[in-house]
């Protein structure tokens, strides 16, 4: 019986990440200028609505099962605390460094580094969880996300971005490529996702004013009390997931399971992306890029923003972006599992050592 490392790659999933990534910097380009443009506010509601679900939802997908007795692989653990602290630690530094008064709480944040730290937090999830009916299992994270709203969180050790997500990675772990590819494959489900990702688009730059308040719910961070929508509350959490579940559907469709050249290589990198992408935005912000721009006029300075967005996350979906984080891995490979989890402890006690000392 062919086992799930000798299975053929299924070409679909590395094109749908670096599609993902490619927006996601599309997004993180949008909202530096969501105050000036509402084009930008468009585009920011579409792409944030569905790029962190679907990028969690293919995180869960390509998680190894956990069987009785096993435990989780501490050294990819590893590797991911180590990778969201080297990003927070440097986006903090660029952030000040750009006259930003802000403090470095190193359990807690809005940037970029949560998906780091969350996707550590729902590996320990699923395999506490492993003997639980996956139905139940993804029942429960619904009323986990549903409810958080409800509760006075924020940023705070990414507990609502943990909450607000997880039924993506649950859904994501209890299915297959395979199956996840065979379903999307069929023609219905093409021309359904096909229609609903047009609608819902023209929906987002013609229908801006309605669909734009969601923003805070799809971001995943803020409670329903804080919200710019008289009367926030579950039903509009369940109509968020409902858009980005359609969304992660009609995505996954239309995208065709060939080999693209390039590209879909390039999908394999999309970790490097996500790691390096905002610093990239707050060092051009830094260099007064952005200002550079403006004088270009309308529409010509907001079609060279998102020109740039994308080569950007195309040139760090390069192997050589991918490289210093391969080696890293590899590196913690290498070290003996007791090592490693005592480096994980020091990492951790650091990490409470700068929260008492340093004020944020």
């Amino acid at each position: 019986m062919m086992n799930e490392q000798n299975r053929p790659r299924i070409f679909k999933f590395d094109t749908v990440k670096l599609l993902v990534v490619v927006l996601v910097v599309v997004g993180s380009f949008a909202e530096e200028f969501t105050d000036r443009s509402d084009m930008f506010r468009s585009w920011f509601i579409f792409v944030n609505s569905f790029t962190a679900p679907l990028y969690i939802f293919l995180s869960g997908l390509f998680q190894k099962k956990f069987e009785k007795g096993q435990r989780p692989n501490l050294h990819k653990i590893s590797f991911y605390l180590i990778l969201g602290y080297i990003l927070k630690i440097g986006i903090f530094l660029l952030r000040r460094w750009n006259g930003e008064d802000i403090g470095l709480d190193m359990f807690g944040g809005a940037t970029i580094e949560w998906y780091f730290f969350v996707i550590v937090m729902y590996t320990v999830t699923v395999w506490l969880f492993k003997g639980v009916h996956r139905y139940i299992l993804l029942i429960g994270s619904l009323i986990l996300g549903v409810v958080a709203g409800f509760l006075p969180l924020g940023d705070e050790f990414y507990l609502m971005r943990y909450f607000v997500f997880l039924p993506f990675y649950i859904a994501g772990y209890n299915l297959t490529p395979a199956r996840v590819r065979r379903f999307s494959h069929r023609l219905n489900v093409k021309l359904a996702g096909a229609a609903f990702l047009i609608i819902y688009f023209v929906l987002c730059f013609r229908e801006r004013e309605i669909i734009y308040p969601l923003r805070m719910l799809f971001t995943g961070r803020n409670p329903y009390s804080i919200v710019p929508i008289e009367g926030c509350t579950f039903y509009h959490r369940l109509l968020c997931y409902g858009i980005s579940a359609v969304m992660i559907i009609s995505v996954i469709a239309c995208i065709p399971n060939r080999k693209v050249p390039i590209l879909t290589h390039m999908g394999r990198n999309t970790l490097a992306v996500l790691f390096w992408h905002y610093p990239l935005v707050l060092l051009l912000w830094h260099i007064g890029a952005f200002d550079m721009l403006l004088p270009l006029g309308d529409p010509l300075w907001k079609v060279t923003v998102i020109t740039i967005a994308i080569v950007t996350a195309l040139i760090l979906a390069l192997s050589i972006f991918s490289w210093p984080l391969n080696k890293l891995q590899k590196l913690i490979d290498k070290i003996p599992l007791i090592p490693c989890i005592v480096i994980d402890l020091v990492i951790l006690a650091a990490a409470i050592t700068v929260n008492i000392l340093v004020p944020y």
